[in-house]
Order: C-alpha cells, then structure tokens, then sequence
C-alpha cells in the first residue's frame, strides 16, 4: 500500500488525550489501550497475581479500567480503612505475621473481602441467606449494611475484644468464622457465573503514610494471597505505589508469601511509542501502521533519525510523562503554525514539562519523605553531574540548612551519609549513576529495587526530565567550596498569595486543629465555615482562585457560604469546569452530622447555566447511602447539576497532604467517581 495522506491540520484533529487516567479519553475506546505483560497477567482468567506495582504514572488505574470493560463481574473498591483504623496494640505486636495480632487483622480483611462479594451476589440475585448457609447468615448485617470500611472496623474490634480480654474461645471462633465463611461462599459459587474480580485502587490516597497504615495494608495483602488460594469465586486486585511496596517489603517477615503474586508496570520503549501512536491516529479513518511507521507523520525527523529517542530519554519509561510531554510539543507545534513536530516544539515543551515533572516528584514521595521537595530545588543552578566529594559537599550545607532543619527532620538526618542519600534519590528517579559513559537509572522492576552499586569514584547524574526546572548547567562539579550557599530562586514554590513556607505550614496544622476540636451545631457554625473557606484557599489555590464568603445572589433570597472562581488549566477542576460549565464552584457548609432534604434542596437553587451546575456540600458526619438518592434526583431527575458531597475526614486527608507538601486531586477524585458510581 502506498503512503497514507493526512490532512495537512493533522495535528490540530489529535486528541492526545490526559495525562491522568481518571480523565483520559483511554475510558471511552478499547483501541486507545496499549497491553504489556502487566495487562495480560490482569486480564488472565487464570492469572495467579493479584498486586500491581507501578510508579505513579505507570498505568495502574487504567488497567483497572480495561479489566471493568472487560469483566462484568467486577467490584471496586477505594479503601479509606488505612486511616481510620486505630490499631488496638502496638504497632510492634504486629511485627510477626505468625501471631495472632496480625493474624487477627488479617483475618477480619479476609471476611471484608468476602462479605464485598456475597453483597454484590444478593444485589444481582445469586446469593439468598435464607437458603441454609449458616455462616452467611450469621453474617448477613455486616454484609448487607456496612461497606468494605465499616465491615474492616467491626470485624477488627470484634476480634481484638475477645483477644485483649483473653477470651481464647471467642478468638478461635471468630477464626473459625471466616474459614466457614469461605467454605460456604465456594459451595455458593460451584455451579459458576459466581466469581468476581474486586479491584483495590488509590488505597494510599487517605492515608497518613505512618506504620499502622502499612500494616494495615500487609493484612490486606495477605488476605488477598489466601483467597486466591482458597476460593474459586474472587480475585483482588491491590495497585500498589512503588514506594509503599518497598515499604512493606522493608517490615513483612513473610514477604516470600507475596512476592510472587507480584506484577511490575514495566513499560518498554516499543510499548510507549505505540501508546502516543494509538491516540495520534485514533481521528483518521485510513491510520497508519504503528510501530514506528506512524509516529513519522508526525515528528519531523532529522538527519533520517527518528525523535523517538529524543522523546523517550525525557521520559522515565511511563505513559503518563510520554502523553504528556508528546501533549505540549503538540500546542508548541499548533502555535507555530508547524505541520509535524519539529525539535524547537520539543525543546519548548521539555521546559514546560520539567516544572510539571518536578512538582509531580515532590508530591509522588511526600508520603514517605515530607517536603523532599524542598531538598531538590536546592539543586537550582548546579550542575547536570557530581563527583562523591560535590554529593558530600552538597548533604554538609543541607545539614545547617533551617528549612531543612525545620521541615524535613523527621527523615533528611537519616539519609545524610553520602551513600544513603545517592541510594534514596536513585530510588525515587532523580540520580542517576554513569558507568562506562552510560547513565543508568533505575528501572521499574524486580532489578530495580536493588540498591545502586557505585564507588567513591562514581559520576553521579541528574535525570534530563529535571534539568530545565533546576536551570541546571551541562557541566559536571567536582564539589561545592566555591558555593557559599545553596539557592532555590529559580523555583517557583506554589503557595497561596502573601504566604511565605513557614506561615503557610503553620496555618494549615492551625487549620487542622481546629477542625479537629470544633463542637457541632450552631456554636460552631462559623468557624466550620472559616475552616471550609480556609481549606478552600490553602489546599485548592492552584485551580480556585477569588474566593469569596456570604456571596448574596441577586434576588436577595439565599447566601452561599463560599464561591470560587474555576481557573484550572488541567486535572479535576478543568473536568468539572467543561462538563458542569463550573466557572464558578460553590461550597455550602453545614456544621453537623446528618443531613436532611432541605439542604439537598437549599444547595440545588444554586446550580445554574450561568455560573455551573456543580456544587460542594461539606458537613461533619459519615456519608450515607440515602444521601445519594436526593443527589440522584438533583443529577437524574431534575437534570440541575452535581452536588459533591464531602464530610471532615475529606477536608482533613486534604490538609494533612498539604502539610506534607503533597497537592494532588486524586482524593476528590475518587469521592466524584464513587458519587458518579452511586447516582449511574
């Protein structure tokens, strides 16, 4: 066949698509979906791995996407479990997976897991506990009534009462109960058409990053290891973040028991170049070949060498930085009026993608290394590559740094011996380590989690993905004696307006405080609102801006607590402004428990075309399903718009990460998709 011919405003037709799974076009079309090792092991029906480990970026929860169009018999689940379960002992009486501490918690995540299915089973009609299933039946209030979290936090204090009252009958039962449990749920599931994959996503989302929170975690691998063995009815998916399975590999004495349920997110150049060639030919009728061939119609080659490497080095072999460093050499070569993608588009869009990458870094390993971020702006200025002696150089001026001092004590001391610190900053992709004029950094892989070999006489690198953020220089330091002080000021730290860092922590801990202490009811009612509005302000400023409190609508008949003006340019809040027309985004605030009609109906006359039609109500209580009734008719029936419901537990995930220096979106996120799951 002959060469295909584009239309000459090919690129001005692409639709590369997000960045971010949540709001990529990858969810309407199958053709979009790139399969690599990690897919096919989700999509076998006979596959025997249940955790999924990527970096972020690295595709997790789009493969969580496939396998629900795939599957119809899938559950999702977003546990928030990690950061409200209080652990009855000490954390160190969980230490052996072998004792009854663990195996207790263990246990209690087995049942939740199971009790997940049966409810799905009695809502389709499968399953009747009025058909001779004791055990089941006994059970059938923590199914039918709790969700995964409440069942973890009843089945959990059930069981540690009769262990901390040494009631050793009561403890063997509840044992017991689960294994009979399970035993009935395999007879359920025998005559087939039973089986059901649950999907465990964005478990990191809500947690705190402390080390109730992995353990947590360990017990719900564990679980899911066992019910795959045991049971022929479910299969859990756990997507885990890299660095949180390090983690846990780190602590769990029998980590042999999970680690070969384990599949890495390994994605290989011919992988990516296909997954920007997919979405580049995805408008055309007559496509052409992938495999290099289309990727030619448009990047403009040179010297008859094709960008594919040029692209690829910036990037650290996942799709998430690919689509989105492909998305701005795109509106680089559109506003030029070039037709293909020259080098000046991707150089342009390498500056503007090192900024977003860099930000990206500090917030992915803010969990495990609060404020890290702070550590690598201080590289502003240096050089591209460093001696032993300059790394040296550069952890002793660190260490009499006051906002290193003042920020990141609870780990920077650490990690200040020079091999420590080369080894944490290879692990999270910023370093990398030269051998034989070859840079290697690390891989996403089994490989990979082995610490760095190198000597005294290693060069080590700073990943190109960085370099243009750091305005760093192509030369490599030797040391750093001719530096008095190390400088950030090319680093544009993103903190609300007047802020300066100290203040900024300060208020929100204030904020958080407060929050926590606040009485309900109408003593407390404006300060709820003063927390809303301050939540608002400091955790959403990137993409709310002129925040406004009491705003009066014209009729002079309602007053919305706050109103925000809808600038976003990316993410979650350009999603809202496009689908809900939101230029404006209210948030009602509600210094109590339960909700009643009334405020559903109070909150829906302000959802409009003028303003949008999407609104926040916040309150202090536990979201109920017979909430989402009145949001359904709002939505559904009314056709008026989407309200977000969100409670204290909401606002305060989101202040504890910012805290932490982490400003991500994923959190309002995943309580969006559950109310679009809930209301559909």
């Amino acid at each position: 066949m002959g060469k295909i011919s584009l239309p000459k405003d090919a690129l001005q037709r692409v639709r590369i698509g997000k960045a971010f799974a949540e709001y990529d076009i990858i969810r309407k079309d199958p053709f979009l979906f790139v399969t690599t090792p990690a897919t096919i092991s989700s999509l076998s029906p006979d596959g025997a791995n249940c955790f999924f480990v990527g970096r972020r970026g690295a595709g997790k929860t789009a493969i969580t996407y496939e396998v629900e169009r795939r599957f119809n018999r899938t559950i999702h689940v977003v546990p928030q479990i990690f950061d409200l379960l209080q652990l009855p002992l000490e954390n160190k009486e969980f230490n052996d997976t072998r004792q009854r501490p663990f195996k207790s918690l263990m246990h209690s995540m087995e049942r939740a897991l199971v009790g997940e299915v049966v409810k799905e089973w009695t809502r389709k009609g499968i399953f009747d506990f009025e058909k001779g299933y004791d055990s089941l039946r006994r059970e059938r209030g923590l199914i039918e009534d709790c969700d995964f979290d409440q069942r973890v936090l009843n089945l959990t204090e059930e069981i540690f009462e009769a262990y901390n009252t040494e009631n050793e009958k009561l403890w063997l039962r509840q044992i017991k109960r689960s294994k009979e449990i399970i035993k009935e749920a395999n007879r359920v599931s025998d005559g087939g058409g039973c089986d059901y994959i649950i999907l465990i996503d964005r478990l990191d989302e809500s947690w705190d990053g402390s080390d109730s929170a992995i353990i947590c975690l360990m017990a719900l691998m564990h679980a899911a290891v066992r019910l795959v063995a045991t049971t022929s009815f479910v299969r859990p998916y756990i997507f885990i973040r890299e660095n949180i399975y390090d983690r846990i590999r780190s602590v769990d004495n029998e980590f042999s028991r999970l680690e070969t349920s384990v599949v890495f997110l390994d994605w290989t150049e011919a992988k990516l170049t296909e997954l920007i060639e997919r979405r580049l030919v995805f408008p055309f009728n007559t496509k052409p070949k992938l495999g290099g061939e289309a990727w030619q119609y448009f990047f403009e080659e040179k010297d008859g060498h094709s960008s594919v490497a040029s692209v690829m080095n910036l990037c650290q072999h996942r799709p998430r930085d690919v689509v989105m460093l492909t998305s701005y050499a795109i509106d680089s070569a559109i506003s030029h009026g070039h037709l293909k993608i020259k080098e000046s588009d991707l150089y342009s869009a390498a500056k503007r993608y090192s900024t977003s990458r860099l930000k990206d870094l500090g917030d992915e390993y803010a969990e495990n290394y609060p404020n890290i971020s702070i550590v690598l702006e201080y590289f502003y200025g240096l050089g591209s590559e460093f001696t032993f002696n300059a790394i040296q150089d550069f952890i002793q001026k660190l260490l009499v740094d006051e906002k290193i001092k003042r920020y990141c004590k609870d780990w920077f001391f650490n990690y200040s011996a020079p091999v420590r610190f080369v080894e944490l900053l290879y692990g999270i992709g910023f370093l990398g380590i030269k051998r034989n004029e070859a840079v290697h950094y690390k891989d996403s892989s089994k490989d990979g989690n082995a610490k760095p070999a190198f000597e005294n006489a290693s060069i080590f690198v700073i990943h190109p993905t960085y370099r243009e953020a750091l305005n760093l220089r192509d030369v490599l330091l030797s040391d750093l004696k001719d530096y008095q002080d190390l400088k950030n000021e090319g680093i544009l730290e993103e903190l609300p307006e007047s802020f300066q860092l100290d203040e900024y922590k300060m208020t929100l801990e204030d904020v958080l405080r407060s929050l926590k202490n606040l009485p309900l009811g109408i003593d407390g009612a404006k300060e709820f609102e003063k927390i809303v509005g301050d939540v608002v302000k400091l955790c959403f400023f990137r993409s709310l801006t002129n925040v406004q409190s009491h705003e009066r609508t014209i009729d002079g008949t309602s007053i919305r607590d706050w109103i925000a003006s809808n600038r976003a340019s990316d993410g979650f809040w350009e999603v809202i402004r496009n689908k809900y027309g939101a230029t404006q985004v209210v948030w009602e605030c509600k210094n109590y428990e339960e909700l009643g009609a009334d405020d559903f109906h109070q909150i829906q006359y302000y959802l409009s075309d003028t303003a949008g039609r999407f609104a926040v109500l916040v309150f202090r209580g536990e979201i109920k399903g017979s909430y989402f009734r009145h949001v359904s008719q709002i939505a559904n029936r009314n056709k008026a718009g989407l309200v977000l419901l969100l409670n204290q537990k909401d606002l305060e995930v989101f202040l504890r990460q910012a805290i932490k220096g982490v400003f991500k979106e994923a959190h309002i996120q995943d309580r969006y998709d559950m109310t679009i799951r809930k209301i559909s």
